[in-house]
């Protein structure tokens, strides 16, 4: 590959160090590259990325940062024919996979295209109010309706294809693709999945249930989540995160409705690790 687009993250990436040597590395090596910064260092906050960011030829596209920088990049560049590969400013790293010591081996394989290439499922994500439609997006992780900061747990009935499956009294509900199984999920106590693997996984964040457990769900289900009313009949006011994006409030009555993603996110991978293996070396 020649042409490459970094996105890094100057929160965790002090003053583009890395990034600038990235971007150093591949142009003395015949290589075009762009680098947009994600990170605004005065408002401290995170600059959403546009599709036109990104020049039009890019091949493959480098996160600098962690797992978070990763996700923000995917769905707005969702259409494009790129690959993606994460360089690891954070802690686990289970997306952004590449850590600082390997920065230099790892760009020599790809200018060289000594690399495979992974392909992720992602989920579509509508939330609907009163019928109409206020968001729509495809995301990597996970899709989480939580509490946040009310003290009072949350009513959710839940549809699987139209069809009424159950309630949950709990924190939240949280339903993740294979790749979003390592995060919230598995805090939640939810079950791993390979990376690779094409299942929907619905987890309950702390259940007034004792018979409450994951549930997995094909790749071709559909399900809709129904925010209840409040036990002091009351408005349900809780919060809606789709991949660890900015909070939305959504309240009683209002549906997400989760489906197969239409697209995917093709990943870089390094070597011949398995999942096994990456997950004894990151959980211990």
């Amino acid at each position: 590959m020649k042409k490459f687009c970094i996105i890094t993250n100057e929160y965790k990436d002090v003053d583009n160090k890395v990034s600038k040597y990235v971007k150093s590395y591949l142009e003395e090596h015949g290589c075009t590259c762009v680098m947009f910064d994600s990170y605004c260092t005065e408002t401290k906050e995170y600059i959403p990325l546009k599709e036109s960011h990104v020049p039009d030829d890019t091949e493959c596209v480098i996160t600098v940062g962690g797992d978070g920088t990763l996700l923000r990049v995917t769905a707005p560049l969702k259409k494009r024919d790129v690959v993606f590969v994460g360089i690891n400013m954070g802690h686990l790293g289970f997306l952004a996979e590449i850590s600082a010591d390997d920065i230099t081996e790892c760009l020599e394989c790809l200018v060289n295209d000594k690399f495979n290439v992974e392909s992720r499922m992602m989920l579509n994500a509508k939330l609907i109010r009163d019928g109409a439609v206020l968001k729509d997006t495809d995301i990597l992780n996970d899709i989480i309706v939580h509490r946040g900061a009310e003290i009072s747990i949350s009513h959710y009935e839940v549809y699987i294809n139209g069809s009424y499956l159950g309630e949950y009294n709990a924190d939240g509900i949280v339903v993740c693709t294979p790749t979003g199984s390592t995060a919230y999920n598995m805090s939640a106590g939810g079950p791993f999945a390979r990376p690779d693997s094409h299942i929907i996984i619905l987890t309950p964040v702390c259940s007034h249930a004792l018979g409450s457990r994951s549930i997995i769900f094909s790749k071709n289900d559909t399900i809709e989540i129904k925010i209840g009313e409040d036990r002091k009949n009351d408005e349900e006011k809780r919060s809606l995160s789709l991949d660890g994006s900015k909070k939305i409030d959504v309240g009683s009555g209002d549906i997400i409705r989760i489906q197969m993603a239409e697209t995917s996110t093709k990943i870089v991978k390094f070597g011949d690790e398995s999942f096994l293996q990456t997950i004894r070396e990151k959980i211990k």
